[in-house]
């Protein structure tokens, strides 16, 4: 079934982290569902391939400084260049999402899952790279696959465990003063499963006698759960300077409760960071255990692991689980404000395994039917009558990929190692960096005015403030017309730097002509010629990043090239930065 271009780029919006017009063009002669299927059935060639290009990314600037500077730069000795810090993942992240065209979907729905299972590098984690390409492994490993098993292997995670303060939790010894921590506990319910709320299958939230939503936990479910997460160890220490005793004496070197090592040194950097934590059955609290009104059972008597993948299926397949995923998913990927029947089409496609595939499915096809599908996304999604519900305010990440993926940013060294601060630093998101596990926006924030007073949310404006506004229009300017597009960095630190894994300084960076990352422009700027052929240039970009063609938006762009309809570079630099700091760019629609 073929779809118009219109169709096919908003559906691309939902589906990937950006399109070029190749694949607009591709996807939209082969349809939309055909795309779909082929994209659910992918597999990824490489087992482990964030952390396998983060280790070869941290690989590379290691040995180019020890070729630089000798053996001592990995001595330790002050500023230590050789811990994998976390710009090793950022380089990794962006160099797969400039060039992979592959898995784009897989892509999408990974980065989604990032901001409900939330770590951070905003916290001690920023010391291991490596631990978040394995981390992030997990999402893009089962992005198709079943939300329970995903949930175990984040739960069983030390960078999870530190995150959220489940690693060397020990069973209460009241002698001893230990009582087992219950951060992960709550959020595990909270962020990650139930929710605050008791939902309805539809995500409405069920009501007692007097019309007040119902918790779907207390305090003594918090504490309850928080028993089942103890007795974890991370697998083995490991540290990096090669004149430590850890790397002669520790390294591989299980970990234990009574090791006569301080609990300081079992954390990133010291441990291995990537491999599953350890139960050790002495600590672990082996009693039965019961909450959530009797929904979750465990009798006593289980090892650790198996109690925890109890725990877990039993959280998937509460009631409320599935419209609560559902819900955040259709959030990240196609409106804020889904009808009750969106979510409950959506929840019943999730099911009590988690079924991330099928949600995934559901999210993008809704209502569509047996393929029944002729029928404009847009409108079908249009259930309530309502245009807004299918909206969403494109988050700032999802802006900046959406660009540099459209325009193949690239670089003549092929290495895309985006460096991410000053993205961060402008945009105030990056991936795997949100402030708290809250994510980086609230999902019932509204901000003042029309939206919130007719009841709906709007979670990205909550990134959406005066500042990060203008510093993206600006942002924008620097990348169409000074060419001056992320840090890349490939470089060791200089002589007079020394120690310094990587040059931070974006003039340094900039000067490097074979890193700094350029956009391809080549096609559009063939297009440029008569004032027809402009226009037809103006309506093809335009639907490329936003979708649609706009003749109000079209005018204000012809204005502001008038002077310089002569110069096709100049006209094509215009056409990109009017849409891209457009409110038809910056609002996504079905």
């Amino acid at each position: 079934m073929i779809n118009t271009s219109g169709e096919t780029s908003r559906f691309l919006m939902q589906a990937t982290l950006g399109a070029d017009q190749a694949l607009l063009n591709s996807v939209s002669q082969v349809g939309i569902l055909t795309w779909l299927d082929q994209q659910l059935r992918h597999q990824p060639k490489n087992g482990r391939k964030f952390e396998d290009a983060t280790r070869s990314i941290w690989k590379d600037f290691r040995e180019r400084l020890v070729a630089e500077h000798g053996a001592s730069a990995l001595d330790g000795d002050g500023n230590n260049p050789a811990l994998p810090y976390k710009w090793y993942f950022h380089m990794a992240w962006w160099d797969h999402t400039l060039s992979s065209k592959d898995d784009l979907l897989r892509q999408r729905v990974a980065q989604a899952l990032s901001e409900i299972l939330v770590i951070s590098d905003q916290s001690s984690l920023e010391l291991d790279s490596i631990g978040f390409a394995s981390f992030y492994d997990l999402l893009y490993k089962h992005a198709f696959g079943k939300y329970t098993e995903l949930l175990y292997e984040v739960s069983m995670h030390p960078m999870m465990g530190i995150y959220l303060s489940h690693l060397m939790n020990q069973k209460a010894d009241k002698q001893k003063n230990i009582h087992p921590d219950e951060n992960y506990a709550r959020e595990i319910m909270q962020l990650f499963s139930i929710g605050l709320f008791e939902l309805n299958a539809d995500g409405t939230e069920k009501l007692d006698a007097a019309g007040k939503p119902i918790p779907t936990y207390d305090n003594r479910d918090i504490k309850e759960l928080a028993r089942v997460f103890t007795g974890l160890l991370p697998a083995a220490y490991q540290y990096e300077w090669t004149n430590s005793f850890w790397a002669k004496d520790y390294n591989g070197y299980p970990v234990g409760f009574d090791d006569d090592v301080e609990k300081a040194y079992k954390t990133v950097p010291f441990i291995d960071a990537t491999k599953e934590m350890v139960i050790d059955e002495n600590y672990h609290d082996r009693g039965a255990k019961s909450l959530l009104n009797g929904q979750v059972t465990l009798p006593g008597g289980q090892k650790g692991p198996q109690e925890t993948w109890s725990a877990v299926k039993q959280l998937v397949a509460h009631p409320s689980t599935a419209p609560f995923i559902a819900k955040h998913l259709i959030n990240r990927m196609v409106t804020s404000n889904p009808s009750p029947a969106y979510v409950q089409a959506v929840a019943e496609a999730f099911g009590k395994e988690g079924d991330i595939g099928a949600t995934i499915h559901a999210i993008l096809t809704y209502p569509m039917q047996n393929e029944v599908a002729h029928t404009r996304l847009s409108s079908a999604r249009k259930a309530d009558g309502k245009w807004v519900q299918s909206q969403r305010l494109k988050s700032p990440l999802q802006r900046v990929t959406q660009l540099l993926l459209a325009f193949n940013a690239q670089n003549n060294s092929g290495r895309n190692w985006v460096l991410g601060d000053d993205l961060q630093e402008a945009l105030q998101m990056h991936p795997l960096s949100a402030p708290t596990v809250f994510n980086f926006y609230k999902p019932d924030f509204a901000p003042h005015g029309p939206i919130q007073n007719a009841g709906l949310v709007a979670p990205e404006f909550e990134l959406h403030t005066a500042a990060t506004s203008v510093s993206y229009v600006n942002q924008m300017y620097y990348w169409f017309f000074g060419g001056y597009l992320p840090l890349v960095s490939t470089q060791i630190g200089s002589t007079e730097q020394q120690k310094m894994v990587m040059e931070m300084d974006p003039d340094t960076l900039w000067s490097y002509e074979n890193d700094v990352l350029w956009f391809d422009f080549s096609d559009e700027i063939a297009a440029v010629g008569s004032a027809a052929q402009r226009d037809a240039l103006i309506d093809r970009m335009s639907i490329l990043l936003t979708g649609r063609t706009s003749g109000t938006a079209k005018a204000r762009i012809k204005e502001a090239f008038r002077q310089f309809s002569n110069n096709p570079e100049w006209v094509v630099q215009t056409i990109a930065f009017m849409i891209a700091i457009s409110p038809e760019f910056t609002i996504q629609e079905a």
